[in-house]
């Protein structure tokens, strides 16, 4: 029997090419490359040099040192585009192009809608967490000079990589792809985005709330493919198979997380706009952080 190979050995290179030349394609790409222009870095170094005047909320919590700063996790947070990149890369080379330009297309439009999205709070309250000075990895260097750190809440890496394997779990059914691939892959993705979700919190770029908010966000913007269960699964499985953290730490950071999660989507079902939870709770966290 032919083994299944893993997304992580595709080549990412057919999908920056169908991405910028294919004429269907490369209008959604730039489309969202324009927004990830305005709506993340424009907007956060017109913050930083002063030229806007939103206010900067501080959310750090207390449990967020639960989990020790371990800078090697680094590579896995520096990842995250091409953990999205390679499962196109795997529809292009097992589909053709010609049946993969439409999953890239509505991949394209949903990433898009997840920074127009993130943005709507970000313009109202930009958001950022203590990180530490840690100067003896180059890499942090990096991060540290290309973002400047202040859109926390939400955080767009949790939303990305759900987004990532929830919608490949679904263009997996669609295309009718063979069982055994579908489970490898599916569980592939999920480990990774689980993976990503917990080197944020290692290599301190977000606070346990950044991903609370950050799932919140997911299942109203993409409800027909991340669910409120989904998101509590996802929960659930961070710092399952992790040594460095007690259980009873475990248990109260990811407690602490679904507790949030489930406040905020409480909270929405008297809203007509699904981000007054999460401003309410970036006010009174601005408040809280003021008084203490």
């Amino acid at each position: 029997m032919k083994k299944t190979k893993a997304v992580k050995d595709f080549n990412t290179l057919p999908t920056w090419i169908v991405s910028l030349t294919h004429p269907k394609v490369a209008y959604r790409t730039i489309s969202y490359l324009r927004t990830v222009a305005q709506d993340f870095f424009i907007l956060q170094f017109l913050r930083k040099f002063k030229f806007t005047k939103t206010p900067i909320v501080h959310v750090d919590n207390p449990l967020d040192k639960a989990i020790p700063f371990n800078p090697r996790r680094i590579a896995d947070y520096l990842g995250f585009v091409n953990y999205w990149i390679r499962p196109l890369a795997l529809l292009i080379t097992t589909l053709g192009v010609k049946r993969a330009a439409p999953h890239l297309n509505k991949f394209y439009a949903n990433i898009r809608n997840a920074y127009k999205s993130a943005a709507k709070i970000y313009r109202f309250r930009l958001s950022t967490t203590n990180r530490p000075k840690y100067k003896r990895r180059i890499y942090f260097a990096g991060v540290h000079m290309l973002d400047p750190h202040y859109l926390c809440v939400p955080s767009l890496h949790i939303t990305v990589v759900c987004l990532a394997y929830s919608f490949m779990r679904n263009v997996f059914e669609a295309e009718h792809f063979p069982q055994q691939e579908k489970e490898l892959w599916n569980k592939e993705l999920y480990d990774g985005a689980v993976n990503i979700a917990e080197t944020v919190l290692y290599v301190k770029q977000h606070s346990v709330n950044c991903i609370s908010a950050a799932l919140y966000m997911s299942v109203k913007i993409f409800p027909s493919i991340f669910t409120a269960d989904d998101a509590l699964g996802f929960l659930d499985s961070m710092f399952a198979n992790q040594k460095d953290i007690s259980e009873s730490q475990k248990k109260e950071v990811t407690g602490y997380m679904k507790k949030l999660f489930l406040q905020l989507l409480a909270e929405s079902e008297q809203c007509s706009d699904w981000t007054e939870p999460v401003k309410k709770w970036l006010i009174k966290y601005e408040k809280r952080a003021d008084n203490s």
